[in-house]
């Protein structure tokens, strides 16, 4: 896995974006440059998810399909991926450094997928969904959480199935003591 910087960032900027979001896979330099190729101009902008197999074949690209905001779709990733692994391997899960909370895509229409990045284990973490005004729309998750990545999707809808109209909406993550939230934008 590598992650193309298509803004051409300076090493210090890079390394500031390894560091806060935990990244361990290699970060390359300068996608948006002619030199070798220009990932922006051949793939799609920014926040754009590009499958190449090993003889360098493109088995997938979400810029055509998805709008930008929009082009997280995990089951779909992961299905290209799994179709061109040969070779189960053992990986260790990465505790990430820090306690945080993010989402992919923001804003978004259909849906998106809010993670959080959980240092150690806990026993009490509770992951909702609030309007503006406070009001509970969605439980995303209520209970322990191993040390890791934890994702949980969030389809749009109220829990009581009915599509939440567009607009801001706060995902809070209550971990043990600690509470941060983030918003969310979704759009018709």
């Amino acid at each position: 896995m590598v992650g193309v910087d298509n803004f051409n960032g300076t090493d210090a900027q890079l390394a500031t974006f390894q560091s806060s979001t935990g990244a361990t896979y290699t970060l390359l330099k300068n996608g948006s440059v002619a030199t070798g190729g220009n990932f922006y101009s051949l793939y799609g902008d920014r926040d754009n998810y590009v499958v190449v197999n090993k003889q360098g074949i493109v088995r997938y690209n979400a810029d055509p399909k998805y709008f930008y905001g929009s082009r997280y779709h995990l089951e779909e990733l992961t299905g290209c991926i799994d179709s061109l692994v040969s070779q189960a391997v053992a990986v260790t899960p990465f505790a990430p450094k820090s306690l945080a909370l993010s989402s992919v895509p923001n804003p978004f229409r259909a849906g998106t997928t809010v993670e959080l990045a959980m240092p150690s284990p806990e026993a009490t973490v509770r992951v909702t969904v609030h309007d503006l005004a406070g009001r509970l729309i969605a439980t995303l998750w209520d209970g322990p959480l191993e040390a890791g990545v934890a994702r949980m999707a969030w389809d749009g809808r109220v829990s009581g199935s009915a599509t939440a109209p567009s607009g801001i909406y706060v995902v809070r993550a209550r971990v043990g003591a600690t509470t941060m939230s983030q918003r969310l934008v979704r759009l018709r």
